[in-house]
């Protein structure tokens, strides 16, 4: 669902103001119309004609009574909130919600990074730079309206974004959860996956942009998120990819969507708890990453174009740099009529260190065997020769 109406909030404490043409229409077809009333009903209609907030089930109840469509009342909102007294929430909402957009995208990324609905249903997002916390302001505007938020600068320098219950509200009905991340591991809404890739990206971006970790050491992307586990750590290793943290593997399927190839495996195991790290590997991936999604920060931006740069070849992406072994193995075997070390890195553009860890997992799944040991004049050791199985 990338649509939120009256229809799903209806069930919560959520009120409603009115404009001047919506209570005198209501008023006057109630007054024409000699309908007996009760006293609860009566008691709303007071609140309508001193211009004070009605519940949306009193709404509900308008609309069957007098017949008017939902549709009307979206045009004539003031506000919408979740408070009675006051008018802490979202002045012009955008009714019905749509969440089906780039800023949506970026929206839930936000909550799934740095940000929360915690157990108040208040959305809150955590960060130390100012750009990307009114980045998030102006997507809440751009999805919800003129809603009300509130800034705090903590001891730590982190800036923290508060929005109103109402929004809390809106997001759970998009599929999302209150409390922590770590313990109801939600997923990505179903109706991103069916989306542009512009909107795929905004959403993996700002997640990246809170949680990404650029390592030029070993030349990778990473993310990590913590879920509760009810396996043991073994399995936990064997089935990462398949029993990880829901949105990790929601990420991935983003990821690959757009081309990228990534791997999620276990971290740190406690009792219950597994940390799960995703990863992105390979040249390819981290150019395809730059390219179609990138980072809002310069430091971020800057390690990726540095780890780029220090690939001295062409690289074959990591989930397929077995295929990659084998088919240059091949090459040069049908070449030479034997591979080396030498031989494979020198045709498969690749440092000799690389060649050999080729050889080394080729052998580990029995693709390759070594057919001779070769000895020089003096007795020294040369390359050892391979064919193919």
């Amino acid at each position: 669902m990338e649509k939120v109406g009256f229809k799903g909030l209806i069930k919560y404490n959520v009120y409603i103001k009115l404009d001047k043409e919506a209570v005198v229409l209501i008023l006057n077809i109630i007054k024409k119309s000699g309908l007996l009333l009760d006293e609860e009903t009566k008691e709303n209609l007071y609140r309508l004609s001193k211009n004070k907030k009605i519940s949306l089930k009193f709404m509900k109840k308008l609309s069957v009574l007098l017949d008017i469509p939902y549709s009307y009342f979206y045009k004539h909102i003031l506000l919408i909130t979740s408070v009675k007294n006051t008018n802490i929430g979202i002045r012009d909402p955008k009714l019905p919600f749509n969440l089906g957009n780039v800023s949506g995208a970026r929206f839930i990324g936000a909550i799934m990074g740095d940000g929360e609905i915690n157990s108040q249903i208040q959305v809150r997002y955590n960060n130390q730079n100012k750009d990307l916390i009114n980045i998030i302001i102006h997507c809440a505007k751009d999805l919800f309206g003129d809603v009300d938020y509130k800034i705090y600068l903590r001891k730590d320098k982190t800036y923290q974004l508060h929005f109103p219950k109402i929004v809390g509200l809106i997001m759970i009905e998009f599929g999302l959860k209150h409390g922590y991340k770590s313990e109801n591991s939600y997923k990505i809404p179903d109706f991103i996956f069916k989306k542009n890739e512009k909107i795929k990206s905004a959403l993996i971006r700002q997640f990246f942009n809170d949680e990404g970790n650029v390592r030029i050491k070993d030349r990778r992307l990473q993310v990590k998120q913590t879920s509760k586990v009810k396996v043991s750590k073994v399995v936990c290793k064997e089935k990462s990819n398949e029993i990880a943290h829901n949105f990790l593997i929601g990420i991935k399927k983003l990821l690959k969507s757009l081309g990228i190839d990534s791997n999620i495996s276990l971290g740190a195991y406690r009792y219950k708890k597994a940390d799960w790290e995703l990863s992105v590997y390979g040249k390819e991936n981290l150019v395809l990453y730059k390219e179609k999604i990138g980072f809002d920060l310069y430091e971020k931006t800057k390690k990726l174009d540095d780890a780029i740069k220090s690939y001295k070849f062409p690289s074959a992406p990591r989930n397929k740099k077995l295929d990659f072994a084998i088919n240059k193995f091949k090459e040069v075997e049908k070449k030479y009529g034997y591979v080396t070390k030498y031989l494979l890195a020198k045709e498969s553009k690749r440092s000799l260190k690389t060649a050999v860890y080729y050889l080394v997992d080729l052998k580990k799944i029995n693709k390759i065997k070594e057919v001779e040991r070769p000895k020089d004049k003096k007795g020294h050791f040369l390359p050892r020769k391979y064919k193919s199985v």
